[in-house]
């Protein structure tokens, strides 16, 4: 599905177009400013990319989402301009608290927004393109993301000590983690992202299960909560049925994730599952669910956001799921 595809970029630009105090269009009627933002994510831009923060001369076309580039040279300019949707904000900035693809997508749009952004990365990441694209960029680590993308302390001090207002997340590390979000409100850093409790219903997989069962919503066959020993978790497989999904609570994209059709392998796939959730989420908790095979895949997004004037919400409580 396309709006799939592109639901975390719209659900970042809409946040934030809800949430500044300080920004206002000054050229083009929302819906312009609409269609601009999704010709330039997936028809290309011009070979020179403005914002209020920097001036990108790219050296081949950049095509989202699939994109190129050959060199990229930045140049800082005065924060007064405008971005490319004719915003203009003071006294923003936000930490993008991530790497890779989904970065760089918060970046670009931020910089249309005319928001700077600082950039984090591990020691393997320092020639990442969010970083260059990035108006200030801070090492938080070594390269496993237990020593730096989940070091919640050095995340957080990197935001603090480059002046950030705002904070995201992306997707995966801390992005469903309610302490870290609580950390950032006690900075009066805005987390773009839902609060603290939704995350503590929803955000942890097997919380979630448990959440929809108490709301009568009917459930796959599977363990009740994580699994506490090895000798638990095969005596709950036999009583489920093979073939049995080993999930990781904390996981995402496919990761800490082990399918066990016979009860030979069952112990050696669950310790595969819990070490690879442990070093992707810092999280190894797992449960099991009966697989099913050959499953139709219905998935809802749910975005809530409110407005209310005067003054506008905040982040923090702007994005509920």
């Amino acid at each position: 599905m396309g709006i799939c595809y592109c639901r975390h970029f719209l659900f970042f630009s809409m946040a934030m177009d809800a949430s500044l105090t300080m920004c206002k269009s000054v050229t083009s009627p929302p819906l312009i400013s609409w269609i601009l933002l999704l010709k330039g994510l997936f028809l290309g831009r011009s070979r020179v990319i403005r914002s209020s923060q920097c001036t990108f001369m790219v050296g081949s076309r950049i095509n989202f989402p699939r994109q190129k580039a050959q060199s990229t040279q930045v140049r800082c300019k005065s924060s007064r301009c405008g971005g490319a949707l004719g915003a203009k904000c003071r006294a923003e900035k936000i930490l993008v608290a991530n790497r890779g693809e989904i970065a760089v997508r918060v970046i670009r749009t931020a910089h249309e927004m005319g928001i700077p952004c600082v950039a984090v990365y591990s020691t393997i990441d320092k020639d990442a393109l969010h970083v260059k694209l990035a108006d200030e960029s801070v090492c938080i680590g070594e390269a496993p993301s237990s020593q730096s993308y989940l070091l919640i302390p050095n995340v957080l001090s990197a935001a603090i000590s480059r002046n950030c207002t705002m904070l995201h997340p992306g997707y995966g590390f801390l992005s469903e983690n309610a302490v870290f979000v609580e950390m950032c409100r006690d900075h009066r850093i805005n987390f773009i992202g839902p609060n603290p409790d939704s995350i503590r219903v929803m955000g942890d997989k097997s919380t979630a299960r448990e959440t929809m069962k108490n709301a009568g919503v009917p459930t796959v066959p599977g363990s009740d909560g994580l699994l506490q020993s090895t000798e638990e978790a095969i005596k709950l497989a036999h009583e489920i049925g093979f073939p049995v999904m080993i999930k990781a609570t904390a996981g995402g994209g496919g990761r800490g994730m082990r399918l066990a059709k016979e009860p030979d392998e069952f112990v050696k796939l669950l310790q595969q599952a819990k070490s690879e959730a442990a070093a992707a989420f810092g999280n190894d908790g797992v449960y099991l669910e009966k697989y099913i095979q050959n499953p139709r895949h219905i998935e809802f997004q749910v975005i809530c956001l409110c407005y209310k004037f005067p003054p506008l919400c905040g982040l923090e409580s702007l994005l509920r799921m």
